[in-house]
C-alpha cells in the first residue's frame, strides 16, 4: 500500500530535526522494504538547504523549499498533490520534532485494510508522560476528560497533525486542507470535518513522543498570538459552533489573566478588541 510521508521544516536543518533523525535510525538503516514509501521535505525556511539524500533505501525523497513560509496547510496540500499523482492511499504527516520509533514505523509499513469509513489513523501522542493526542472533541479542556481507547473512534476526536495517516480518497473528497488555517487548528478543523462527513478515526495502540507547543506569553510575539487567536476564532465560530458560546467565556477569563499577569498589554488590548467584535 502506498504512503506519502511529509515533513515540514522552519529555519531548521534537516539532521537536527527528531523526526529525520528517527527516520533515519529505524527506517532508513533497518532492513525494511520501502518501495512503497515516498518522502517530501518541505522547507518554509527562508535560506534554502543543500540537501543530497544519501539513505534512500529505495524511497523517493524530494525536496521542496518554499521561502514564502506559507504555513503548514500549503506544506500539506502540496504534498497531497504528490500523493495523488503517484497513487498513494495514505499521506502521512509528520512535524520535524516527533520522535518516531521502529515499532510504528513497522505498523505503518505494514498497515492493513481499514473500513470504508476510517479517514485516519493516529498513535497515541506522549507529552511529559501525559497522553495528549487523540482527546474527545466536545469539550474546551479536553486534557480534564478520559482519553480514547485503542480501536475506532465512535465518538468525535481530535488529533494533532504529527504522526497521522490520512486516507488521500477522504483529503479528495473534501479538496485538501484548508488554507485559511495555516497554522494554528488545522488539526482542529481536520478531524471536525472527518465526523462531519460521516467518517471516524482509527486509534493505535503505539505511542509516540512528541514536544507540545504550549503558549508561553513571555516568549509569544504580539504577531504570533494574533495568529493563533484569529484560527480559534475562526474554527470556533464558523465550525464548532456549538461550542462558540462557551469560547468566548473562556476568552474573557483568558482576558482576566493576561491583564493581570502578562508583561506586554498589547496581547491583552487585542484579546479585548477581538472579543468585542465577534
Amino acid at each position: 500500500m502506498k504512503i506519502t510521508m511529509v515533513v515540514v521544516l522552519y529555519k531548521q536543518k534537516l539532521d537536527e530535526s527528531k523526526t529525520f533523525q528517527s527516520l533515519e535510525k529505524h527506517l532508513f538503516t533497518n532492513n525494511m522494504d520501502c518501495s512503497e514509501l515516498e518522502l517530501i521535505i518541505y522547507d518554509n525556511s527562508p535560506e534554502k538547504q543543500n540537501l543530497v539524500p544519501s539513505l534512500s533505501r529505495g524511497i523517493h525523497i524530494s525536496y521542496i523549499h518554499d521561502p514564502r513560509n506559507l504555513g503548514i496547510a500549503t506544506a500539506y496540500n502540496s504534498a497531497w498533490s504528490r500523493a495523488k499523482e503517484n497513487g498513494s492511499q495514505w499521506l502521512l504527516l509528520l512535524d520535524h520534532d516527533t520522535e518516531l520509533t521502529d515499532k510504528y514505523i513497522q505498523q505503518i509499513l505494514d498497515i492493513p485494510a481499514f473500513p470504508k469509513e476510517v479517514a485516519a489513523v493516529v498513535p497515541k501522542i506522549i507529552s511529559e508522560n501525559v497522553m495528549i493526542s487523540p482527546v474527545f472533541s466536545h469539550t474546551l479542556r479536553p486534557l480534564a476528560e478520559k482519553r480514547p481507547e485503542a480501536g475506532i473512534q465512535n465518538e468525535p476526536v481530535m488529533a494533532i497533525n504529527s504522526g497521522a495517516l490520512v486516507s488521500v480518497d477522504f483529503l479528495n473528497s473534501i479538496g485538501g486542507f484548508n488554507e485559511s488555517f495555516p497554522l494554528d487548528y488545522l488539526d482542529h478543523w481536520l478531524f471536525y470535518k472527518i465526523y462531519e462527513q460521516g467518517f471516524k478515526v482509527w486509534l493505535w495502540e503505539i505511542s509516540l513522543n512528541h514536544e507540545l507547543s504550549v503558549m508561553d506569553y513571555s516568549r509569544v510575539s504580539l504577531k504570533r498570538y494574533q495568529s493563533i487567536l484569529e484560527s480559534e476564532i475562526n474554527f470556533y465560530k464558523n465550525f464548532k459552533k456549538d461550542l462558540y458560546p462557551f469560547y468566548r467565556k473562556q476568552l474573557v477569563k483568558r482576558l482576566i489573566k493576561q491583564v493581570l499577569l502578562v508583561k506586554n498589554k498589547k496581547i491583552a488590548l487585542y484579546t479585548l478588541r477581538r472579543l468585542f467584535s465577534v
